[in-house]
């Protein structure tokens, strides 16, 4: 018996206890599998480039795909899809661990402090610019204190202030998702970050109803904060708009099992198997279930203020009618393929098409084949879901980036790869992703359905091997937890997918509350 069949026997004998939120016994096994023999490690040949993986959409194509998106828009097509699961936490982890460190201080001490301490000169900035955040005055009122009173807080006990801004008794904004959160001020209003998410998919989501509609992934425990910020919005909107908001949770079955450092299944207490949350990969699912037609995928946190969001939305309405119009020929090839008349086409002028426009490269058997075999590997290679994804140039932000991929037949493939997924003993890997020119804010346009008009099962195009194995501990155990192939990542990366540039003001991210002082979301 081997270490894995040893590992099933384990859960097979504890059954009645050992698994809970419906994970499949063959989840657990093909989980085990990658822990020991490793996940898939991607082989980048080369960063994409403009002209070469990336495409620069030039201003005299701009009206055409203008057309193409009013279309498809005005058919109520569209959908937005925001991932909004996680708490505010890491927004706020650099005054928490102030508040960790230091008890009684004073604002004199923290400038003190500063100078020699990156923490300390976040919390300061974060107190001396406390009047500029939305949540101000939502803030006074939870202190009971007016301006004067404040101020007088902010430099003789900011603890005070750093408590009530985290904390239940206070606005416990470290405990609250993301998008509970007050982004921006306007004259008459503020916003958090889903009201603003909401704004923004008005001006390209409504069809000629007016429909809006827009699903959020939500944590279960932030349900009720979620529906109290919707309602609220929706009584304040006019007929002008018709709000269709939906939201999901992760699904528990897709939590993965954690091991120890020798790849053997981790029991808690009562006998149940240890798991942890799979990652946004997970949200494939949630996408899946929507049988929706274009989804626009946008990260809870990309955000800036109306007044500002000229190019945001410009771009977001090319990047549909660039999907539009390639879905289009896409189909239009397929249905020729499917009829297998081999006289009405020409096979060079397709595989032009699908090197081209698809950056899909042959294989250099692809001669040698006959008419039956080409015609399967194009009908193959066509009929997928398509990404088209906006690609910003690189201006130093961690996260993940375009390139050319080998895949295992020799092949090369556009793929947006995470640093944590390179080869870290391979200085060559590690010398080609430093080459990169662009960056993925996460700005993807998504075609879910076939040339038939049915929806693609999502889980058929998903490389399962992929996905991040991590160090972590629980209770002073060290273990190894397993991230699921990403949803932009491995969980895509058997789709049609095509970069677009797009200009770096469509980037907005806020990663820590500092960045709400930014230009960008203070209007």
């Amino acid at each position: 018996m081997n270490n894995i069949e040893h590992e099933l026997k384990r859960v097979f004998d504890r059954m009645d206890v050992s698994i809970k939120n419906n994970i499949s016994l063959n989840a657990i096994e093909q989980q085990l599998k990658l822990f020991v023999n490793g996940v898939k490690i991607p082989k980048i040949a080369k960063p994409c480039t403009i002209g070469d993986g990336i495409v620069e959409l030039k201003k005299d194509y701009h009206d055409e795909l203008l057309n193409l998106f009013h279309t498809a828009s005005s058919n109520g097509r569209l959908i937005k899809f925001v991932p909004a699961s996680g708490a505010a936490s890491r927004m706020f982890q650099k005054l928490q661990s102030v508040l960790n460190r230091f008890n009684n201080f004073t604002l004199d001490d923290l400038k003190k402090y500063s100078e020699i301490d990156s923490e300390c000169k976040s919390v300061l900035e974060f107190l001396i610019n406390l009047p500029n955040f939305a949540f101000y005055d939502d803030l006074k009122a939870a202190l009971k204190v007016d301006d004067s009173s404040i101020e007088k807080l902010i430099n003789n006990s900011p603890a005070e202030i750093l408590k009530a801004v985290l904390f239940e008794k206070g606005l416990n904004y470290s405990s609250k998702p993301k998008g509970a959160l007050k982004f921006h001020r306007y004259k008459d209003e503020c916003r958090t970050a889903f009201e603003e998410h909401v704004y923004e998919a008005f001006q390209y989501i409504s069809d000629n109803d007016a429909n809006t509609k827009i699903h959020f992934t939500i944590s279960e425990e932030h349900t009720e904060s979620f529906n109290k910020i919707i309602n609220e919005l929706k009584s304040k909107l006019t007929n002008k708009y018709i709000l269709d908001i939906t939201y999901s949770y992760q699904k528990k079955s897709t939590d993965t099992i954690a091991v120890d450092l020798e790849n053997k299944l981790i029991f808690d207490k009562s006998g149940n198997l240890v798991h942890r949350p799979g990652g946004h990969g997970a949200l494939l699912e949630n996408l899946n279930d929507l049988k929706a037609d274009i989804v626009i995928i946008k990260n809870i946190d990309n955000l800036l203020t109306a007044d500002l969001a000229w190019d945001t939305i410009l771009y977001k309405k090319l990047l549909i009618g660039y999907l539009v119009k390639i879905q289009k020929q896409i189909f239009e090839l397929l249905h020729l393929l499917d009829k297998k008349d081999f006289n009405s086409y020409s096979f060079n002028e397709v595989i032009e098409f699908v090197e081209k426009q698809l950056f899909v490269i042959k294989p250099t058997e692809f001669e040698n084949w006959n008419h039956e075999q080409k015609n399967k590997f194009l009908l193959t290679k066509l009929n997928r879901p398509i990404r088209v994804c906006g690609i910003v140039k690189n201006v130093g932000e961690p996260g993940g980036g375009p390139f050319w991929v080998c895949d295992n037949d020799g092949s090369l493939s556009l793929q947006i790869i995470e640093q944590a997924q390179i080869n870290k003993n391979d200085e060559n890997q590690k010398n080609i992703f430093k080459q990169s020119t662009h960056f993925n804010p996460v700005d993807l346009v998504c075609g879910l359905k076939d040339y038939k008009g049915n929806n693609f099962n999502l889980q058929d195009f998903v490389d399962h091997k992929a996905g991040i194995i991590t160090n972590k501990s629980k209770d002073g155990v060290e273990l190894k937890a397993l991230e699921l192939p990403g949803l932009w990542n491995g969980s895509m990366a058997d789709w049609i997918t095509i970069f677009i540039e797009v200009p770096i003001t469509t980037f907005n991210p806020v990663k820590e509350v500092n960045d709400l002082l930014r230009k960008e979301h203070q209007g």
